[in-house]
């Protein structure tokens, strides 16, 4: 049996495989990245674990039974992470594996021949590439400290700032305040702080994020200034992240396909955005380019890594 793995900071899909890689159960599980548990690196091995075992249950087999794992996963943003989790994939019994950054996932699912770049907008950023020759690059995924915006944790926590800024220092309501106000049947100051305890706990309240992006990307069609000056940070952060990789990579093949993943770009995202995001890639990307949406789960892209490593 083989095992691919799509581990996110949200959720995590398990695909179980036989030997001629037709699927023989699939599990969805929680968050994986050590970033976003409470109990950090002892968090990813218990959710990796518990999640292996519930995608087996019912088989007759054990964790050691897999012959391979490829697995993609958030979190795994340099080589100290990279050691960290294969540490961990050892301690939980797996032979044979590959681990990698989740990002590299939708490259490996969504461009031909697996030679692309894929840019995410899902709970936080990231961006991957890979070339003809097997480089593979990847930028941000490191919050604030690599400057990353457009993911939806970024998304919430800014339209809460500038309302914030507006109704509690500037003691007026723009037009970003009023629609967030009428959005959640808000009245007061006190009611509009009250929400920022539903915000911040987007486990427990994951409707009222989704609907904070949503508002997001609606006041941009209205044309709100504030908002737009958000979405233009949002689109220069992934032309620079997209220039780069174009940057350290070499691509052969022109136009390089540039698939676009995560929730905030291919379920949020109106035609204002996207028009945006490839003005502002299109101004930095040194080679030509094609974007696509994402059409395909992510763990897929594990799945075609397995076959490329067994060689079927």
């Amino acid at each position: 049996m083989y095992l691919a793995i799509d581990g996110g900071g949200t959720k995590t899909e398990y695909l179980l495989l036989d030997e001629a890689f037709r699927t023989a159960g699939r599990y969805l599980g929680g968050c994986v990245n050590h970033d976003f548990l409470a109990d950090g690196w002892e968090g990813t091995r218990r959710e990796l674990q518990r999640g292996t075992e519930a995608v087996l249950a019912g088989t007759g087999m054990k964790i050691s039974d897999i012959r391979y794992a490829a697995a993609g996963l958030s979190g795994v943003d340099n080589g100290k992470d990279q050691e960290q989790m294969e540490e961990i994939f050892r301690e939980i019994g797996f032979a044979e594996y590959f681990v990698c950054n989740d990002g590299f996932l939708a490259v490996w699912a969504e461009c031909p021949a697996g030679v692309g770049i894929a840019y995410n907008c899902g709970t936080g950023v990231c961006c991957a590439g890979i070339d003809e020759a097997g480089g593979m690059e990847k930028t941000a995924g490191l919050d604030e400290w690599s400057g990353d915006a457009g993911g939806g944790i970024w998304i919430v926590q800014n339209v809460f700032r500038l309302v914030y800024r507006s109704v509690v220092y500037a003691g007026e309501e723009t037009s970003l305040a009023a629609a967030y106000k009428r959005k959640f049947s808000l009245e007061t100051e006190e009611d509009i702080l009250n929400s920022w305890n539903m915000l911040k706990d987007p486990a427990g309240y994951p409707e009222w994020s989704k609907e904070v992006i949503t508002l997001f990307f609606a006041q941009l069609e209205e044309g709100d200034q504030e908002v737009w000056q958000l979405a233009r940070q949002m689109a220069l952060c992934a032309a620079e992240n997209i220039g780069a990789i174009m940057e350290r990579l070499v691509f052969s093949t022109v136009p390089v396909t540039v698939a676009l993943t995560g929730s905030v770009l291919t379920k949020a995202a109106n035609e204002t955005y996207l028009t945006l995001l490839k003005e502002k890639i299109g101004e930095a990307a040194g080679v030509p380019f094609r974007l696509v949406a994402a059409s395909k789960p992510p763990v897929e892209g594990a799945l075609w890594k397995l076959k490329a490593i067994r060689g079927k």
